[in-house]
């Protein structure tokens, strides 16, 4: 199964808005709503729907700006319907593959609510590293992508 992030168009707008995390979890991510909505305080930022093969499942919001050569990953949610699936590490790898060939990145940078275990771990499996910040009371991670 492949995982690929595609613009957000009118075609897949209200798809995208209608995706939800568990209620359990929505205290750890912001809507996609209102992530679309910050892009136009960022205007700089990418919102990209999450597709497996030809299938809407979550959403992404990278942000180049800010610290030059290390983007960020603003959100990344795997709708409830689709969790358990591996989707968000194809997701996650996705994104940080985007940022490191449309930005040149040398490194990604994200936060994530310190409660959230679950996404903790998948980060640090997936290379990021605590770097000891915190951001608006996240925990920020780093993963270096070139040397």
């Amino acid at each position: 199964m492949s995982v690929d992030l595609r613009p957000i168009t009118r075609a897949n707008f209200r798809d995208v808005i209608r995706l939800e995390v568990l209620p359990e979890q929505s205290t750890f991510v912001a809507s996609n709503a209102v992530s679309i909505a910050e892009t136009y305080l960022r205007p700089e930022a990418e919102p990209r729907a999450v597709y497996a093969d030809d299938e809407l499942v979550g959403f992404v919001l990278l942000d180049p700006g800010g610290r030059p050569g290390e983007p960020e990953l603003v959100r990344l949610m795997i709708d409830h319907r689709f969790q358990g699936r591996g989707l968000g590490r194809r997701a996650l790898e996705a994104a940080v593959d985007h940022a490191g060939r449309e930005y040149a990145a040398q490194s990604v940078r994200l936060t994530f609510v310190p409660s959230n275990e679950r996404a903790r771990a998948l980060y640090l499996s997936a290379g990021f590293e605590e770097t000891g910040e915190v951001e608006y009371g996240e925990t920020v991670m780093v993963r270096k992508l070139r040397s």
